[in-house]
């Protein structure tokens, strides 16, 4: 193998250390430049926590920050082109509650896992009506995390199910109005039997995001995850790019080339000198 073909691999490689070393190489490198003698102040770095969950990170610097910016580079994995747009994102949890009882005797409870296992087939039948958009494609739903019960020998007594929808067309109320919908029938079933089943939206909603690829040579792509994009304020040029793939993120076998690595320090300075009006 050849040095430039050597592969980084482990978890974060891509999603999302590449883009913090590729970003921080690349200010460093301009800022040391005599080419272009760029101002300490002309760009700065900024690395948040709690992108994956709830963007409080972000949200806190939005609240603080001391000056808006004319341009914002975001770094996420996207094969090395300007994104255009990601898709947005509804989260809520199903809770069912039932009986408890003895497994021996299961007439005598009210079974919550029963309640929710119905609940979500009726979701999973919802995804193919959701509505879809020509930039973003259609809206996905994805059953994520499921708990109940406590044992095998007892009815259980509570189960919840965590749900996203991953928002490419309509409006948030629209798709809550077709969850609800869609979950009608068993929550009737489960009050006629003496249980219950009820939604809880959590989150901070949002429908899809458009993002800026108004600068030359770059090819472009929409991505169907979420990013921190939404969550810092003000009236900024938005761009994402980063090297590697979001298809190896969050997995065992997560990697990208080194060549990879190297090309996106080169593609940050050249987003980062003409967000700032440098011809190269």
């Amino acid at each position: 193998m050849k040095a430039h073909e050597t592969e980084v691999w482990g978890r974060g490689t891509v999603d999302a250390k590449s883009c913090v070393a590729a970003q921080t190489i690349a200010a460093l490198d301009l800022l040391e430049s005599s080419k272009f003698d760029l101002p300490d102040d002309a760009l700065s770095l900024l690395f948040v926590v709690g992108e994956e969950v709830s963007g409080d990170g972000m949200r806190y610097f939005s609240n603080h920050k001391p000056t808006n910016y004319s341009a914002v580079i975001f770094g996420e994995p996207t094969e090395g082109k300007l994104a255009a747009g990601h898709k947005g994102y509804l989260t809520f949890v199903v809770k069912a509650k039932g009986k408890a009882a003895h497994s021996g005797y299961p007439w005598m409870g009210i079974s919550a896992n029963v309640i929710l296992v119905e609940a979500m087939a009726d979701l999973i039948a919802l995804e193919k009506h959701l509505p879809s958009s020509e930039k973003f494609g259609n809206c996905t739903l994805n059953v994520g995390l499921i708990e109940g019960g406590v044992a095998a020998n007892v009815v259980a007594e509570s189960s919840d199910a965590k749900v996203s929808i991953r928002v490419a067309a309509g409006t948030i109320e629209e798709l809550k109005s077709m969850v609800t919908d869609a979950l009608a029938k068993a929550k009737h079933k489960a009050e006629s039997h003496g249980g219950s089943l009820d939604i809880e939206w959590i989150g901070a909603p949002r429908g899809p995001v458009d993002i800026d690829t108004d600068i030359k040579g770059f090819d472009t792509v929409t991505v169907n995850y979420g990013t921190d994009i939404p969550n810092l304020a003000g009236d900024h040029k938005r761009y994402l790019y980063g090297p590697g793939s979001i298809l190896v993120a969050h997995s065992d076998h997560e990697h990208l080339k080194v060549s990879e690595l190297e090309q996106a320090v080169k593609d940050y300075q050249r987003l980062i000198l003409a967000t700032l009006g440098y011809e190269q």
